[in-house]
């Protein structure tokens, strides 16, 4: 089951299913290192952005993108 990225809680993990988004969204996302199949850790998810991990990177996604990333729980 695949659900946005702005509802997975603190500290899980998160294999990325997909992006919804246009060919703009898509590229700077998968830019940013989260390709299809990548394993994240959400670091902080409650008000304002998300902070997530992807290997040894951290990142800083807006609400709007958050939602546009599709992942499953691990």
């Amino acid at each position: 089951m695949s659900m946005s990225l702005n509802f997975v809680g603190m500290g899980k993990l998160a294999e990325i299913y997909s992006v919804e988004g246009g060919e703009g969204m898509c590229k700077k996302i998968m830019e940013m290192g989260m390709s299809k199949g990548a394993i994240i850790k959400i670091m902080k998810n409650d008000s304002g952005p998300l902070i997530v991990k992807v290997g040894e990177t951290r990142l800083v996604l807006g609400r709007g993108m958050a939602q546009k990333v599709m992942v499953r729980e691990v």
